[in-house]
C-alpha cells in the first residue's frame, strides 16, 4: 500500500504541487499524469490522485475538473475519509464546462442492433393488433442482469425490476390503462381477503372492462400482477395475481395487503369491504399491454425484454439499461468534498447517498432519471444540496436524516434553493422526506428553505424530528396520484417540538391540506405563509401546542380544520405508537425539560383531547368555509381561534390568480404585503437563473385527480 502510493505521488504533475488540479476526460487515460493536457479517464483514478495529492500537500484545496462527457458508474462510486479534504483545504469535484456538465451514468448501452423482431406466433396472437410489427424482443440471458427475475407476490413502492431509458428519458413498463395516471376502478369487492398482510388468503373483486379476459396466457405462463389503492388513497400496493375468471369478471388475488382490499371508508359485510367502487388500480408489465411506442414487459419464463422502441428509433440510437440497486456514488464517512456542476443520472438504485461525515456538498447538479430517491443524507453533519435540480425521480428527490434527538444537537444540514418537479412518479411518497424515515424521527437542526417543488404525485415535504426550520419554500401542483397529505405534513407523535414552517407559499395543489400535521403531531410554529387554492389551508389533526399565526389562506376550500381525533383513535399512552415516540427521548429532563416544558408535563394530562393550540390573525379570503371544527365541543376547548379575519372576494387582491397578492388601494386594513419574489427559487452562485412559473397550466391545471377530504379519514372512527 506504501509503495503504491508513493508511485501515484510520483505521478503528480510538477503544477499540481502549486494548485492541486487533477483533470479528467472520457478521452483520457488512465495512465496518464491527470493534467489539463495528460487527463486520466475514470473516477476512480481521479480519487487515487487526489488522496495522493492530500498525502503530499494537505494543507492545498485540491480540485478534480470533469470535461464534457459521459462518465459510466456500473458499480457504485465510493468516497470515504481517505477522500476528504478540511475546512481549509477542501476537495471539489466539478465541471468544466457548467453549461455541458460532465454526466456521471449507471447505465450501459445494449445495441438496438440485438433487438430482434418479434417472431413467435403464439407472443404475436397475444399482441394488441396496433402493436404487430412495431414489438421486438431482446435476450436477456448474454447481459447476466441481477434484477430481471419474477416480481415479487408483493411490493409497496418499487419491486426490483431494471429501468430502461432510451435518448435521455426512462422508458415506462407496459400499462392498462395507459398514462401516469392511468386507473380503472374495481366494480365490486366480492371479498376483502385476509386483514393480515402477506396472507395467501388474497381479495376478490369484480372489474369493470373486459380486457383482463386477454390475459390468461400470460397469467398461466408468466403471471400477472396490478398495482393500486386498494385500500386508501395514500397507499399502492402490487400485488400478483391467482386468478382470472372471464364468465363472473372477477379477479382473485394470490396475497393479501394489509387490511385487505376495499375501500376503508365502504360499508363492512362480515369480513368485507364491499368497496366505493373508486378504488383505481392498473395491470403492469404484460405484453398484452404494449400497445404504444416505448412501453416494454420482461418475460420471466423466456428470459425476453419484449420493447415497441419509440418512433425516433434509428441504428445507432442508444438504449440503456441501469442494473445497479446501490446509490450510483456514494460518500461515506467523506468530510469537506464538494460536487459542482455535475449531472447523476439513468440510475436504477438511489442517485447520491451521503453517509455520516461532514460538510459533503451537493452545489448546482442535477440528478435525473433515477428509479429510486436522488439523494440520500444519513447522519454527518453539516451537509448541503444548494441549487441543484432533481427532475424524474421514482420515489423521493431527497430524504435526509441527522443530528441526535436525545441531546438536541444539530446536524446543521441545509437542503436549499433546490428545484423538485416530477418526482415519486412511481409511487405516493413525499418528495422531500426530512426526518420520517426511522420512528424516531432522527433530524434535528436541519434548514429547508427556497425550494420549489411542484409536479409530484403526493406531499411536498415530510418533516420531524426537532428544531427544524422550513422557511422561503414554494410548493404547488401536489397530490397528482394521492390522497390525504400536506403541503407541508408531520405525523407520527407528541415529541417533534421547534420546528418553524414559515413564509413559504402553497399554492394549486386542490388535493393537498397546505400545513397538516396528523395524527397527534405536536408543537408546530407555523406563522406567514401564504396558501392559495388547496383544499385545506391549516389542518390540526388531534395534537397539542401549536401555534399557527398571520396565516394569508385565499381560495381554499376551507381555511382552517380542527378535531378531536385522538379521542376516537385512543391517543393515549398505552399507544404503542405514541410510548415508542415518547419514550425515543429524554422528555422530562435536560435539555428536553427547559427546552420544551409542555411536553415535559404532557403526561399530567389526558393526551387524547387536544390542548393548548393557539390559531391567531390568520386571514381568510374567498374561503368556502373560514373554520371547521370536528368533534365535540367539550373535547375542541383545547383551540384557540382567534382574530381571524374574514373577506369574501379575491378582488381585494391586485391579481390573486396571476400570484399577484397585493392589496389594491381601498383594500381592508390588516392585509400583508407579500412580495413573491421572497419564496422559492432565487439566483446565487450556483444557480444562474430562475425558471418562470407556468401561469397558463396553474390556471388550467387539474390538481383534483384523486379529491379527498382528510376529514373522511377521522369519520372512519367512531367518537365514544
Amino acid at each position: 500500500m506504501i509503495a503504491k502510493r508513493f508511485l501515484a505521488a510520483l505521478l503528480l504533475p510538477l503544477s499540481l504541487a502549486a494548485q492541486v488540479e487533477i483533470h479528467v476526460s472520457p478521452a483520457g487515460l488512465d495512465t496518464a499524469a491527470g493534467t489539463a493536457a495528460a487527463p486520466v479517464a475514470s473516477l476512480p483514478r481521479a480519487a487515487e490522485l487526489v488522496r495522493a495529492a492530500r498525502a503530499a500537500r494537505p494543507s492545498e484545496p485540491v480540485t478534480v475538473w470533469l470535461a464534457p462527457g459521459d462518465y459510466t458508474v456500473l458499480k457504485t462510486f465510493t468516497l470515504g475519509a481517505a477522500d476528504s479534504g478540511t475546512a481549509e483545504a477542501p476537495v471539489v469535484w466539478r465541471s468544466v464546462d457548467a453549461d455541458r456538465p460532465a454526466r456521471v451514468v449507471g447505465a450501459r448501452p445494449v445495441a438496438t442492433e440485438l433487438l430482434r423482431p418479434l417472431s413467435d406466433p403464439a407472443l404475436l396472437a397475444r399482441l394488441a393488433p396496433e402493436a404487430r410489427g412495431h414489438v421486438q424482443e431482446l435476450d436477456l440471458a448474454p447481459l447476466d442482469l441481477k434484477h430481471a427475475k419474477r416480481l415479487p407476490d408483493y411490493a409497496r413502492d418499487t419491486a426490483d425490476l431494471f429501468a430502461l431509458f432510451f435518448e435521455g428519458r426512462r422508458l415506462p413498463l407496459s400499462r392498462w390503462p395507459n398514462g401516469e395516471y392511468g386507473y380503472t376502478t374495481m366494480k365490486r369487492v366480492v371479498s376483502s381477503g385476509s386483514f393480515s398482510p402477506r396472507s395467501p388468503d388474497g381479495g376478490t373483486f369484480e372489474y369493470r372492462e373486459d380486457r383482463p379476459a386477454r390475459w390468461q396466457a400470460a397469467l398461466a405462463e408468466n403471471g400477472v400482477w396490478l398495482r393500486g389503492f386498494w385500500r386508501v388513497p395514500w397507499v399502492a400496493e402490487t400485488l400478483r395475481v391467482r386468478a382470472i375468471d372471464p364468465k363472473a369478471k372477477t379477479i382473485t388475488f394470490a396475497i393479501s395487503t394489509h387490511n385487505g382490499i376495499g375501500s376503508k371508508y365502504s360499508k363492512q359485510v362480515g369480513n368485507t369491504r364491499i368497496g366505493d367502487g373508486k378504488e383505481g388500480w392498473f395491470a403492469l408489465n404484460l405484453l398484452e399491454e404494449i400497445d404504444q411506442p416505448g412501453e416494454w414487459a420482461v418475460d420471466f419464463q423466456r428470459g425476453k425484454l419484449h420493447i415497441w422502441l419509440p418512433e425516433a428509433a434509428t441504428p445507432g440510437a442508444r438504449l440503456l439499461l441501469a442494473d445497479n440497486a446501490a446509490p450510483l456514488f456514494a460518500a461515506n464517512g467523506a468530510s469537506h468534498v464538494s460536487f459542482r456542476d455535475l449531472v447523476f443520472t439513468h440510475q436504477m438504485g438511489e442517485g447520491v447517498s451521503v453517509e455520516k461525515g461532514d460538510s459533503v456538498r451537493l452545489l448546482g447538479c442535477r440528478i435525473e432519471n433515477v428509479l429510486r430517491r436522488g439523494v440520500v443524507i444519513r447522519g454527518g453533519v453539516n451537509h448541503v444540496v444548494q441549487s441543484c435540480d432533481l427532475t424524474e425521480i421514482g420515489l423521493a428527490a431527497i430524504d435526509v436524516l441527522g443530528g441526535d434527538r436525545v441531546t438536541l444537537r444539530p446536524s446543521n444540514h441545509q437542503i436549499v434553493n433546490n428545484h423538485i418537479w416530477r418526482a415519486a412518479l412511481l409511487a405516493p411518497v413525499p418528495a422531500l422526506v426530512a426526518g420520517l424515515d426511522t420512528r424516531t424521527q432522527q433530524l434535528v437542526g436541519a434548514r429547508i428553505a427556497h425550494n420549489r417543488i411542484h409536479d409530484v404525485t403526493y406531499s411536498g415535504v415530510h418533516f420531524g424530528g426537532n428544531d427544524n426550520v422550513l422557511e422561503n419554500n414554494e410548493l404547488y401542483r401536489l397530490g397528482l396520484d394521492g390522497g390525504d397529505l400536506g403541503g407541508f405534513y408531520t405525523t407520527g407523535g407528541w415529541t417533534a417540538r421547534g420546528n418553524v414552517v414559515r413564509q413559504n407559499f402553497i399554492h394549486h395543489s386542490e388535493n393537498a391540506n397546505a400545513i397538516y400535521m396528523d395524527d397527534g403531531q405536536s408543537g408546530l410554529l407555523a406563522e406567514d405563509n401564504l396558501i392559495y387554492r388547496v383544499e385545506s389551508g391549516l389542518f390540526i389533526g388531534g395534537g397539542h401546542d401549536h401555534v399557527l399565526r398571520r396565516n394569508l389562506i385565499v381560495q381554499s376550500h376551507r381555511a382552517i380544520h380542527v378535531d378531536d381525533r385522538g379521542v376516537a383513535r385512543k391517543y393515549v399512552p398505552e399507544d404503542s405508537r405514541l410510548r415508542t415516540d415518547l419514550e425515543s427521548v429524554p422528555y422530562a429532563a435536560s435539555p428536553w425539560r427547559e427546552k420544551y416544558p409542555a411536553l415535559a408535563s404532557i403526561l399530567e394530562h389526558r393526551t387524547d383531547v387536544p390542548r393548548n393550540n393557539l390559531l391567531t390573525d390568520n386571514i381568510a379570503v374567498a374561503c368556502a368555509t373560514v373554520v371547521r371544527r370536528s368533534g365535540k365541543p367539550d373535547t375542541l376547548v383545547g383551540f384557540r381561534i382567534e382574530n381571524t379575519a374574514e373577506h369574501a372576494s379575491t378582488d381585494i387582491f391586485v391579481d390573486a390568480a396571476g400570484l399577484d397578492f397585493t392589496p389594491r388601494a381601498g383594500a381592508p386594513a390588516g392585509l400583508p404585503a407579500f412580495d413573491l419574489s421572497r419564496y422559492g427559487l432565487r439566483v446565487d452562485e450556483y444557480r444562474r437563473a430562475v425558471p418562470a412559473r407556468d401561469l397558463e397550466l396553474l390556471r388550467a391545471g387539474d390538481t383534483k385527480r384523486k379529491a379527498f377530504d382528510s376529514q373522511q379519514d377521522v369519520n372512519a372512527y367512531s367518537r365514544p
